[in-house]
């Protein structure tokens, strides 16, 4: 389980729930909830994934996201159990935690962006491109 750095500071941002995290992860990835359940192996699980991005609501079995998206069951376990003081530090934009290995734009690998705190170099470079 990964937890938050409590002796670094970080810029103010909102309390990401864990129905947030799955639809920001799924939106990063470019897929509809159709696409995801259709790789994940059909229909039968659109119930689900809509389960996972309902407000309100905690699902103890998750499906296999990790398959089909950058996706951390660890970091929605702690979004949906622990106190907000003791979540990963997450992009606002993209639900990206710094222990994802994920490339960014720059042929890099992404990290925090040095302009915004609370936003990836992947997010970063995506508001410069647009």
């Amino acid at each position: 389980m990964r937890h938050v750095d409590l002796l670094r500071s970080t810029a103010a941002v909102p309390v990401m729930q864990p129905w947030d995290y799955v639809t920001m992860r799924r939106r990063a990835a470019g897929l509809s909830i159709e696409q995801v359940a259709q790789a994940l192996g059909g229909r039968a699980y659109e119930r689900h994934l809509r389960l996972l991005e309902t407000p309100g609501m905690r699902v103890r079995i998750l499906a296999d996201l990790n398959t089909v998206l950058p996706f951390s069951d660890d970091v929605y376990r702690q979004l949906a159990d622990l106190p907000p003081h003791q979540h990963p530090r997450l992009c606002q934009r993209c639900g990206w935690d710094e222990h994802s290995d994920v490339p960014d734009r720059a042929d890099g690998l992404t990290t925090w962006s040095r302009a915004d705190a609370t936003i990836c170099t992947r997010c970063e470079q995506r508001q410069e491109a647009a």
